[in-house]
């Protein structure tokens, strides 16, 4: 573990669940402190932030009512991560300062934690925190990069779940494929990230629904998938982000995001 007294800023970083390259947790890159691990799942039916609080919180199988139909190495998975209950109350005490009323809960981890995390840490030596909210979060929580704390966002750039599953199963070359201007969304958050000034990025943001083909990316009332973005570019301040990569989930772009 890096101590805080010589951690330099910890990136914050947006994936798009699923495959592609991790550049930045390469073998020779210096450890961090922890994830501040913010995800789909959480914001659900959440008015204010969720933080997971256990530091064994074990994990579960969301899509486990889908059993009769995934293949059988899907619930064969296993990743034992640690959770730092004594950083979720440290992140509860911060947040209570900048206006939120944060609940600490016992929650075991989903895929949204368990697969990006298994590729890019699979021994589980990094504690994770997860944490649930927007825009307004992920400024409260920037603070923490400069003390050693990694925050990851797991989420989607672009997410219609019925196409992939869709894709996924069709064994005839039938489905239908995603159509091209899924990418102008895509290059809007690409914009977005590497902009330098924050307001600027909130406003475009907070406007979302205005971008180019925002609707083929996310479907009307089905947005969870991109919040965690919006955590994470919020915690990326008046950082620089760029696209760190972007790569075809049954051909429909995605992008992972680092500040």
């Amino acid at each position: 573990m890096v101590s805080s007294q010589t951690q330099t800023r910890a990136p914050a970083l947006f994936i798009s669940h699923g495959g592609g390259p991790f550049p930045l947790f390469a073998d020779d890159h210096e450890s961090y402190r922890a994830m501040l691990h913010s995800h789909t799942y959480l914001f659900d039916n959440t008015d204010e932030p969720h933080i997971s609080g256990g530091d064994s919180p074990g994990f579960f199988y969301d899509y486990e009512h889908m059993r009769n139909t995934l293949p059988a190495k899907c619930f064969e998975l296993q990743y034992q991560g640690s959770g730092d209950a004594a950083l979720a109350k440290n992140i509860a005490n911060r947040l209570r300062t900048t206006g939120f009323l944060p609940v600490i809960e016992e929650r075991a981890w989903d895929y949204g934690v368990y697969v990006p995390m298994g590729i890019m840490f699979p021994d589980g030596i990094i504690p994770i925190v997860q944490m649930s909210k927007n825009i307004r979060l992920g400024q409260a929580l920037e603070p923490f990069r400069d003390e050693g704390y990694a925050i990851v966002g797991s989420g989607g750039s672009s997410h219609d779940f019925g196409k992939i599953a869709a894709a996924y199963f069709d064994k005839e070359g039938k489905a239908p494929k995603p159509p091209k201007e899924i990418q102008l969304f895509e290059d809007f958050l690409m914009d977005v990230a590497e902009t330098q000034d924050l307001e600027w990025r909130k406003k475009k943001l907070c406007g979302w629904r205005e971008a180019p083909s925002n609707q083929l990316a996310h479907l009307l009332g089905s947005s969870e998938h991109l919040m965690p973005y919006m955590v994470v570019a919020g915690s990326g301040g008046n950082d620089a982000g760029r696209r760190l990569d972007q790569w075809s989930l049954k051909g429909t772009p995605v992008g992972l995001y680092l500040w």
